[in-house]
C-alpha cells in the first residue's frame, strides 16, 4: 500500500505542479500580452509624436520658406521699380539733351547775317546731330522754280544745280511744301540719278516754300531716323528759312545802300 499510496502522491504532485507551471505559463503570457500591448500603445503614441513633431517641421520650414521668399520678392519689386525709375530718368535726361540741342541749333542759326555762316551753321546740325554726310541745300528764287543749288556735301552737285518743282521726291515737296522722310526705299517718284534720299524739309517763310534741304544716306553707325531727327526737321524748316532770308535781305540792303554811295 505504501508504494500505491506514492505513486499516488507522486502523481497529485505531478498534477499539482504541472498546473501550476501552467498557470504560471499563463500568468507569463498574460504579463507578455500586457506589455506588449502597452508597448503597442507606447510605439502609437511615439508614432503620433513623431508625427507632429515632423508636421511641425514642415510647417516650421514652409513658414521659413515663406519667410525667405518675401524679401526676394520684395527685393525683385524694388529692382524692377528701380529699372523704371532708371528708364524714366534716362528718358527726361534724354528729352534734356534734345531740347538742349534744339535750342543751341536755334541760337546758332540767328547768330550771324553771314549767309557763309549761316550755311555752315545748317550743315554742322545736319552732320552732328542728323548724322548725314551726304546732303543738299537748295534755293527756290521764284514761286515756280526751280529749286537751286546752293551748298552740298557728299554728293555730285552737277546731277542736283537745279530741281523742278515737280521731279523726284525733292521737287514734289518743295512744290507741296510738305516734308518727305523715308527709313526704307520707296517706289515713288525720284529723279534718275538720285542718290537714296532720306529725307527733304521744304524751307517756309511766313508759309511760303524758299527752299529745301536734301539729306540723303545717313552715317552707317545710324540705322534710321529718330524722333529728333523729325524735330530738328521742323526746326530747320523754319529757323533755317528765317536765317537764310535775313542774310538774303542783309545782302540786298548792303547792295542798296552801296548803290546809293555810289
Amino acid at each position: 500500500m505504501r508504494d500505491a499510496d506514492r505513486q499516488i502522491d507522486y502523481v497529485h504532485k505531478v498534477r499539482d505542479d504541472t498546473r501550476q507551471y501552467i498557470q504560471g505559463l499563463l500568468q507569463d503570457n498574460q504579463r507578455l500580452q500586457i506589455l506588449v500591448s502597452d508597448l503597442e500603445a507606447q510605439n502609437a503614441r511615439l508614432k503620433r509624436h513623431f508625427e507632429n513633431q515632423i508636421a511641425i517641421l514642415q510647417e516650421e520650414m514652409r513658414l521659413q520658406k515663406g519667410d525667405e521668399s518675401k524679401p526676394q520678392e520684395q527685393l525683385s519689386r524694388i529692382e524692377a521699380k528701380n529699372r523704371r525709375f532708371l528708364e524714366q530718368y534716362q528718358e527726361v535726361e534724354r528729352e534734356n539733351s534734345n531740347l538742349a540741342n534744339l535750342y543751341v541749333a536755334s541760337y546758332r542759326l540767328h547768330g550771324t547775317l553771314d549767309p557763309e555762316q549761316v550755311l555752315a551753321v545748317i550743315q554742322e546740325i545736319i552732320i552732328n546731330q542728323i548724322g548725314s554726310e551726304e546732303f543738299a541745300i537748295f534755293e527756290l528764287r521764284s514761286e515756280s522754280g526751280p529749286l537751286t543749288l546752293t551748298a552740298s556735301l557728299g554728293i555730285d552737285p552737277q546731277h542736283y544745280r537745279t530741281i523742278q518743282l515737280d521731279e523726284g521726291h525733292m521737287g514734289r515737296a518743295a512744290l507741296e511744301g510738305e516734308m518727305y522722310a523715308c527709313d526704307h526705299d520707296d517706289a515713288g517718284p525720284k529723279l534718275t540719278d538720285e542718290a537714296p534720299l532720306t529725307a527733304c524739309i521744304p524751307l517756309k517763310m511766313d508759309g511760303r516754300v524758299t527752299g529745301a534741304i536734301a539729306i540723303f544716306r545717313l552715317l552707317p553707325q545710324k540705322p534710321q531716323l529718330e524722333e529728333l531727327d523729325r524735330e530738328l526737321f521742323e526746326l530747320l524748316a523754319t529757323h533755317a528759312a528765317t536765317a537764310l532770308y535775313c542774310t538774303r535781305l542783309k545782302n540786298a540792303v548792303t547792295a542798296g545802300q552801296g548803290v546809293l554811295t555810289q
